[in-house]
């Protein structure tokens, strides 16, 4: 009889385990749904209001350019948000793919680095690039501005104020090797694996999705690359790889955020 018991108890809580399983699988679903949906939802007005802010054009006064750059900055700033958040739904629902560029790292960098220009002004950082690529190479031109862009905005966030960044590419067995260095502290966590967390509490309450360096690490895997970072004499240093498939070819023309940046020639006042 006491064997009896155990079975049904056994097969009980098999079946408990069975149905949590499944709920956890229809949880996960439903949110990789909801955030691919209120990504996408969020991605089409803004992709508008960037559109459209190319043909503004500030009336001359100290009041009016604080407001509009203040607008400019708000504006990248959700772009950057958004943009992370449909990377994070593409890698949640499991459906990444890759297309292949030619691609110049340097005129790349140079577009993150625009995006980013009201952040490294408010600190005050000196960014240094070091670019030893020397060719344009054929790699996934947005995929590889998330990741340099989640990178140089967590090294100008938590770098010090006036603090120098120094970036360096360059090709190394096969792989396109990313290294951001910035003057600061480490990162306050009790395990390495814990900054490529997603949601982690960031360090100094700064604002943020707490997703950017998870998303750097699941694109570098994705690549068949690695990330990793370590902290040396008051600076932090993350290295990201990304594995360069010489046997792709060509097949899109590069670009992500350029159209924000064109010629104001035709701009409108205000």
């Amino acid at each position: 009889m006491k064997q009896e018991c155990v079975e049904e108890e056994i097969a009980f809580l098999s079946k408990k385990i069975l149905e949590l399983n499944k709920q956890l699988a229809e949880s996960e679903n439903a949110k990789s749904k909801f955030l691919s949906l209120v990504a996408n939802e969020l991605n089409n007005p803004i992709t508008v209001i960037l559109g459209m802010i190319r043909h503004l054009k500030i009336v001359e006064s100290e009041e009016n350019k604080r407001n509009f750059e203040l607008i400019c900055e708000e504006v990248l700033n959700l772009d950057f948000r958004i943009q992370n958040l449909m990377s994070a739904a593409e890698i949640e629902s499991g459906a990444m793919s890759a297309s292949h560029e030619l691609v110049d790292i340097g005129e790349l960098l140079e577009e993150v680095l625009e995006t980013l220009r009201y952040l490294i002004a408010h600190k005050e950082s000196q960014v240094v690039f070091t670019n030893r690529v020397g060719k344009k190479i054929v790699v996934d031109s947005k995929k590889i501005f998330i990741i340099l862009r989640n990178l140089l905005c967590n090294a100008a966030l938590y770098g010090n104020q006036n603090g120098k960044i120094e970036i360096e590419t360059k090709l190394e067995e096969g792989f396109l090797v990313v290294r951001v260095r910035n003057e600061g502290e480490g990162p306050d966590i009790e395990y390495k694996p814990q900054i490529f967390t997603r949601f982690a509490k960031a360090p100094k309450a700064e604002t943020g999705l707490g997703i950017g360096l998870s998303i750097v690490r699941e694109l570098s895997l994705f690549f068949g690359g690695n990330i990793d970072y370590e902290v040396h004499k008051g600076a932090v240093v993350f290295t990201v790889k990304i594995l360069l498939d010489e046997t792709a070819e060509d097949s899109v023309a590069c670009g992500s955020n350029e159209f924000f940046f064109d010629s104001f020639d035709d701009a409108i006042e205000v």
